[in-house]
């Protein structure tokens, strides 16, 4: 096994194993469309401009990947009557069952890749990955940091948490 000079190598490393596993084993195609379904039958039939917040994505690339999910019958799009210029976004019975078949998988995928652990063990791994978590977020170091991505959304240049529009 590899040496490693400090703690935080050793994690480092572990992280890109791992995210290398999960992008294979709990992969469950496009990640974007993933995303826009989950929010979409949780919540319900929303405007465009809100669901693109939501999930983060540039409205270039939601406007497409929106257009190909309708064609698929994933979702509808229609004229938001207190917009003229907006769009309502509504999930399909078709983008609905595909979100029950996406949890069924997710859940049972959940179960394997975790099996090493007892209920108590996840509970505390799941406390630290919030941990860390929260503590790159306070960094700037997740991706609703304008001071990354400034250069490509010609953003404000400060931090802020998804949904929150620059100043």
């Amino acid at each position: 096994m590899k040496e490693f000079k400090s703690n935080d190598e050793k994690i480092l490393a572990g992280f890109r194993r791992f995210s290398k596993i999960l992008r294979h084993e709990a992969s469950f195609g496009h990640h974007g469309k993933t995303r826009i379904l989950n929010v979409l039958c949780a919540e319900g039939p929303m405007a465009q401009r809100k669901l693109q917040e939501e999930v983060e994505i540039a409205s270039g690339s939601a406007s497409e990947l929106l257009r190909k999910m309708e064609d698929h019958g994933l979702i509808t799009r229609t004229t938001d009557p207190d917009d003229s210029r907006g769009l309502i976004v509504e999930v399909t019975d078709a983008g609905r069952e595909f979100c029950e078949k996406l949890a069924a998988e997710k859940s049972e995928k959940a179960k394997k890749l975790f099996a090493a652990l007892t209920e108590e063990e996840k509970e505390q791994f799941a406390g630290m990955l919030d941990k860390i978590y929260d503590s790159w977020r306070e960094q700037g170091l997740f991706y609703g940091d304008c001071r990354r991505h400034m250069h490509r959304h010609g953003c404000c240049g400060k931090p802020h948490g998804p949904g929150r529009k620059c100043d």
